[in-house]
């Protein structure tokens, strides 16, 4: 679908006052796909993808007539090297918006070994304990079997291709390795409207890292994407409730602090999320709505803590396990009346699945406009 800032920019372009209306594709995994039974919604008004993992440059265009509807076709190569599972593709004016500069969005962790997270337990801190072997042995078929109550995996793993799995969207998407905790790894309680980590927690941190919004607009926003998995894959126990935090922090004074909370009831309702058909989850926070202490700064963040726990029938389960998919950032302040979202689609297929574009593997991606007149 054609947006309403891509019509902007198409006339804009018709006109000659601006070089490019579809410059790059942008690949996202934040949309649920759909069947092809279903109605897509109305995206004239989208803005950016629910959770973008990366943009190509697009390298061919043509025209075709597919059922008697004339389509103009837009043709991007996909990076080789990575993983990615793409549930939504839109079409950008360029590369990034040249008006945000070293402000514009991007991602800000993607939870991989480049990033060197630690496991944190009351006693020391460690490597994460990475397992390359299916999760599920021969006499646990489909049962997380690791006593590990922090570990590493790759999306890939043979256990999330059960059917039970697949038809929940519990495969993380954004790059092959993920970090996953168990739901009992920390226990949060609520005081004041925030959450508070209960004593002696397993978490992951990672040191050295610059993360600096100072210059960014207070409603610009971050947006979490992980998803829950059941330690059981045929069971079908929902958990209640699922709790994330991300601090980022400082090193050598831990009082000063920023933090990403996160508190999601299973549920049908606004501002819950229906963990019994869909696991996977991209939760959004405006910077102004992240809970700061009174002497943060983002100058002074170099360290990045990641606390997670899953509660069921009123208590923290071992039964269930988030799993960390990325954190990303998003520019939503910075005009340009050059620049913006031209055309939006969501993965729509037979089997609503999301598409898989594998490890070291060539691949091609289209999006087509319809340009028919009705």
């Amino acid at each position: 679908m054609i947006t309403n800032t891509g019509k902007y920019i198409i006339a804009k372009y018709l006109l000659g006052q601006t070089p490019a209306y579809a410059s790059y594709m942008a690949l996202g995994c934040g949309s649920k796909p759909l069947d092809t039974t279903d109605t897509p919604e109305d995206f004239s008004e989208k803005q950016n993808l629910d959770f973008e993992m990366f943009r190509i440059p697009i390298s061919s265009r043509g025209y075709v007539v597919e059922n008697g509807q004339s389509k103009l076709v837009l043709t991007a190569e996909l990076p080789t090297e990575e993983r990615y599972e793409i549930s939504e593709v839109g079409i950008y004016s360029a590369g990034a918006n040249p008006s945000a500069s070293a402000n514009d969005s991007r991602p800000v962790l993607v939870f991989s070994q480049g990033e060197n997270w630690q496991h944190i337990t009351p006693s020391a801190a460690s490597d994460i304990e990475r397992i390359t072997v299916p999760l599920d042995s021969a006499l646990s078929n489909n049962v997380i079997d690791t006593t590990s109550k922090v570990f590493e995996t790759n999306a890939d793993n043979r256990i999330f291709y059960n059917t039970n799995r697949v038809d929940r969207y519990e495969r993380c998407r954004y790059f092959n390795n993920i970090i996953i905790l168990r739901g009992d790894s920390s226990t949060m309680t609520t005081s004041s409207g925030h959450l508070v980590v209960g004593s002696n927690p397993e978490y992951i941190k990672t040191s050295g890292m610059s993360v600096n919004f100072e210059k960014n607009s207070p409603s610009d926003e971050l947006r979490l994407a992980f998803s829950v998995i059941n330690k059981d894959g045929d069971s079908l126990s929902v958990p209640d409730t699922v709790k994330i935090i991300v601090e980022f922090t400082n090193s050598t004074d831990s009082g000063k602090f920023a933090r990403f909370e996160t508190l999601i009831d299973n549920g049908t309702a606004s501002g819950q999320h229906d963990f019994a058909n869909n696991r996977y989850c991209v939760v959004t926070k405006q910077l102004q709505q992240l809970y700061r202490s009174l002497t943060f700064s983002w100058t002074s963040v170099d360290t990045v803590n990641v606390y997670a726990s899953v509660v069921d029938s009123g208590s923290v389960s071992s039964n269930f396990y988030v799993v960390l998919d990325a954190l990303r950032f998003e520019n939503l302040n910075t005009p340009n009346p050059l620049y913006g979202l031209v055309g939006y689609s969501v993965i729509q297929n037979d089997t609503a699945k999301t598409i898989i574009k594998s490890t070291n593997t060539s691949n091609y991606v289209e999006f087509k406009f319809n340009i028919g007149v009705g």
